[in-house]
C-alpha cells in the first residue's frame, strides 16, 4: 500500500524479484487467477493497482537526495523512503 493515496502493488514476491507479473507467471510464481483475486479485492476497497514494471521506471521529480544510494523510482516515490 502506499504512502499517497489509494495505490497498490501487487508482486509475486518481495518488490524487484521479478521484472513483473509476466515473468513472475512465466516462471510459476504468480497464478493469474489468484492476481485477478487480488486486483478485484483491491480494487473492491477502493485502490489502485499499479504494475511492478511502471513503478520501476526512472522517477524524475523533486527528490531529497541524502536517502538516495541508487537511481530513484516511482515505487520509491509512492512507497518508499520519502
Amino acid at each position: 500500500m502506499s504512502k499517497f493515496g489509494s495505490l497498490a502493488e501487487v508482486c509475486a514476491d518481495n518488490p524487484g524479484a521479478f521484472l513483473g507479473t509476466d515473468e513472475a507467471h512465466e516462471e510459476g510464481a504468480l497464478d493469474l487467477g489468484d492476481l485477478a483475486t487480488v486486483e478485484r479485492a483491491l480494487a473492491d476497497l477502493g485502490y489502485v493497482s499499479v504494475p511492478e514494471e511502471l513503478l520501476e521506471s526512472d522517477y524524475e521529480g523533486p527528490i531529497r537526495l541524502e536517502h538516495f544510494s541508487a537511481r530513484p523510482t516511482w515505487w520509491t516515490r509512492f512507497f518508499g523512503l520519502w
